[in-house]
This record gives C-alpha cells, sequence and structure tokens, in this order.
C-alpha cells in the first residue's frame, strides 16, 4: 500500500512539474520533401518560406521550442547575403496545422529576380537550404524546393507603325514551356484606356535556352495597336517552368521598354586599306542618301539611320506625340561621340560632331548618317594591326530631351578589330 502511494505521488509531482512540460513538448522535426520557396504576389521575388514539419504545430509550441531559422539568397546585385528570422515572425499556417509560413514581404524588393534555383551558379550548398535552430541547442538543415512560377524579366516592342510587322521580344526569369490547350501566352494592358487584352502572335520564336521569345504580331489578331508604354503579364496557366510551377493569376504586370528604330551600327571588324585613306582626315561625317545605292559601309564608326518615316515614327512614339503634329527637324540633333583606345587602355584618338535635324547636307531627306574613323592616332599616324577599344555615345535629342541613346549607359564601349592591308 505504501509503494502504491509512493507511485502515485511521484506521477502527482511529475505532471505538475517542468517534467512533464518536457514531456509534453517532445521536438517535432521539419520534414524533408514539402519546404518551399514561394512568391506569392506574382512579382518574380522570392517573398516567403513554407516550412512543414511530421506533427501538428500550436502557437506555444513555435513559442516554447523554436529559435530562428537562417537562410542564404541572392540580392539584387548578384551576391550571396545571410539572413535571420526569429520564431516570433513564423506564422501558423491556416490551411495545413503541420506547417508555418515566414513572410518576406519586408526585404523582397533586396532580392534578385530569381524564380529557379538552377538558375544561378552557385558553388555552396547553402543556396536553396536554410537551418532551423531550436532553443535546446539543437539545428536542423532544410532543402527549400522552388515553389515559384516564372516570370517576365524584359519585355521590349519593335513597333513599325504599319510600316512591316510589329515584333515583341520577351525575357523570362528562367526556362519555360506553354502549357498545352493555350493560344496566348501573354495579355497587356493598354496605357490608352485600361482594358486587358490576350496578344496573339503570327509567329513565336524561342531562343534555344526556352528563356526568351520573339512574338511577330499579327495586326488581324490584335486589332488595337500595342505600344511601348502598356504592360504585360503570363497568362494564367499558360507558362510553365522545369519544376512544373505554372504561371498564376497573381502575375504582376511588367512594363515594357520603348521600341526604337534608332538603330546605331558599330563594326567589329574593319580593314584598313592605306591607299583609299591617303589625304583623308582622321575623322570624317558622311551623309549618304537612303536607301544605299551599294552594300554598308565596313569603316569604322558610327552609322545612323536618320530622318524619313520610320525615324519620325520613333520620335512620335517617344515623345507621344498626336498623329498629326509635325516633327520640326529644326528642333532634332544627333549627337556622335567618339574616344578609342588600345587594347592595354592607352588613348589613340576621339571626336564629337553635333548635327541639326535642318543640316541643309540632309536635303529633308532620309539618310545614313555615319562618322568614320581613318584609322589614324591623333597625330595623323597610321595606327598597327590589333584590338581596340571605343566609348561611343550615339544621341537623339528634340527639342533638349534626350529621346534615344546607344546602350543603357550614356556611354557604351565597343570592341572591334583593325587588320592592315
Amino acid at each position: 500500500m505504501r509503494r502504491t502511494l509512493l507511485t502515485i505521488s511521484f506521477l502527482v509531482s511529475l505532471f505538475a512539474g517542468a517534467a512533464f512540460g518536457d514531456f509534453i513538448q517532445s521536438p517535432i522535426p521539419p520534414g524533408t520533401q514539402q519546404n518551399f520557396l514561394r512568391d506569392t504576389d506574382g512579382d518574380g521575388h522570392m517573398d516567403q518560406l513554407e516550412i512543414r514539419f511530421l506533427g501538428n504545430l500550436t502557437k506555444e509550441y513555435v513559442s516554447a521550442m523554436l529559435d530562428s531559422l537562417t537562410f542564404e539568397w541572392v540580392d539584387s546585385s548578384g551576391a550571396f547575403n545571410h539572413y535571420g528570422v526569429p520564431a516570433e515572425k513564423f506564422q501558423l499556417n491556416a490551411s495545413n496545422k503541420r506547417s508555418l509560413v515566414i513572410d518576406l514581404k519586408g526585404v523582397q524588393k533586396g532580392f534578385r529576380l530569381l524564380t529557379a534555383l538552377s538558375a544561378v551558379e552557385y558553388s555552396s550548398s547553402v543556396y536553396g537550404t536554410a537551418l532551423l535552430y531550436q532553443k535546446d541547442g539543437s539545428v536542423y538543415p532544410i532543402v527549400l524546393k522552388d515553389a515559384m512560377a516564372p516570370a517576365i524579366l524584359g519585355a521590349h516592342l519593335k513597333n513599325m507603325r504599319g510600316k512591316s510587322k510589329d515584333s515583341l521580344t520577351v525575357l523570362f526569369s528562367e526556362r519555360v514551356q506553354v502549357a498545352l490547350g493555350c493560344a496566348s501566352i501573354l495579355e497587356y494592358k493598354s496605357a490608352k484606356d485600361g482594358k486587358v487584352r490576350k496578344l496573339k502572335s503570327e509567329d513565336l520564336r524561342w531562343n534555344p535556352w526556352m528563356n526568351s521569345a520573339v512574338l511577330v504580331l499579327d495586326k488581324k489578331s490584335n486589332p488595337e495597336t500595342l505600344s511601348y508604354r502598356d504592360s504585360l503579364r503570363l497568362v494564367n496557366g499558360c507558362v510553365e517552368d522545369t519544376s512544373g510551377n505554372v504561371s498564376s493569376q497573381v502575375a504582376k504586370f511588367f512594363p515594357m521598354t520603348g521600341y526604337s528604330p534608332f538603330d546605331v551600327f558599330v563594326p567589329s571588324m574593319v580593314v584598313d586599306g592605306a591607299a583609299d585613306k591617303e589625304g583623308l582626315p582622321i575623322f570624317q561625317l558622311n551623309f549618304a542618301p537612303l536607301p544605299l545605292a551599294s552594300k554598308q559601309d565596313t569603316a569604322w564608326g558610327i552609322y545612323m539611320d536618320v530622318l524619313g518615316d520610320e525615324f519620325e515614327n520613333a520620335l512620335r512614339e517617344a515623345l507621344a506625340f498626336d498623329e498629326k503634329k509635325p516633327v520640326e527637324l529644326s528642333k532634332l540633333k544627333i549627337h556622335f561621340d567618339i574616344r578609342i583606345y588600345t587594347n592595354l587602355g592607352s588613348y589613340v584618338v576621339g571626336t564629337r560632331a553635333d548635327i541639326k535635324g535642318d543640316d541643309a547636307r540632309f536635303a529633308g531627306k532620309p539618310t545614313q548618317l555615319s562618322l568614320r574613323w581613318n584609322y589614324m592616332d591623333n597625330r595623323g599616324r597610321r595606327v598597327a594591326t590589333g584590338v581596340y577599344l571605343a566609348n561611343v555615345t550615339a544621341m537623339v535629342e528634340y527639342d533638349g530631351k534626350a529621346v534615344y541613346r546607344n546602350g543603357s549607359e550614356s556611354v557604351r564601349t565597343y570592341v572591334f578589330g583593325v587588320t592592315r592591308r
């Protein structure tokens, strides 16, 4: 009888003391298969982690047992950064008692636009993994799976204003494929009336890596002309990545870049024919009427087609001009600037040209404008065969406003070779 009373007394003290608290709070380890990286707002930036456990979770368990979680992710500059989240920010998943979610929307704008773990080369196994720390000091490594739908990374429209077929180049955040049964993979929101319309193409041309496509637009299927001021998004359920993630209705509209036929051509290899250059200046500004009677000039320099219908259409598009508003050539300026260096960085020669749109040499007609280099240094001596670098600025200005620059920066560097005959 006494032994029975002692046993009951021990059990009462066990149930009333801390030992029982430890007993009912035994660790629930995370699972190994159902942990996900998510993009819940469809902007292409990872903004949520979901961690699943092998048992049901409660707020009391999270508070008493879990300490924090750390992970590595790629920032907007491409560098790997270390992030930590305290347990106070863990949220129970309302749709699954065995999982918790970690909201990262507060830092997602600092993340790279990245929707596939395979999209970045990495040497460390921590990319795509996390560490879960418990208050007892134990640590669980967690492998995270890609649950992020593909997104648009870039979109560039070449709108020919009826002169030829329009084309749209779209860059995706990862390798994709078109889902079965989808006639359109893109839809656009018109800047003019705010309506959302499906975008149909006459031809869809994919690059070999399936992460970029050129759509040749069908005017009959798209009666409303697409403008670079419109925005694009992926059609719900119609674009799928290699992990089976499909574009959803939360996909964001992505702004397009403006089409520009102010194409600048700079040769990558030229031949110096000495006899052809005798008596010529170091640089030469040429005005060749379009269309060219002969083949494209292969002398090194900047070449740009100026004036004419396509050129004026580009100005109208960039300046949002009404179709009836005339383009005043007196307000147009073309700026060329060239600085040439050897491949070791030594300065060779440079020049600048500023040309007004009403220059008499244009004669008001379509012209191939070029600023050619005649292969001499700043002392008039012929340069040697070799590789050269050129910092080139080509800019179109209208009424004091820059409407075009070559490349994404004000100065673009070109690499080219010169062979002396």
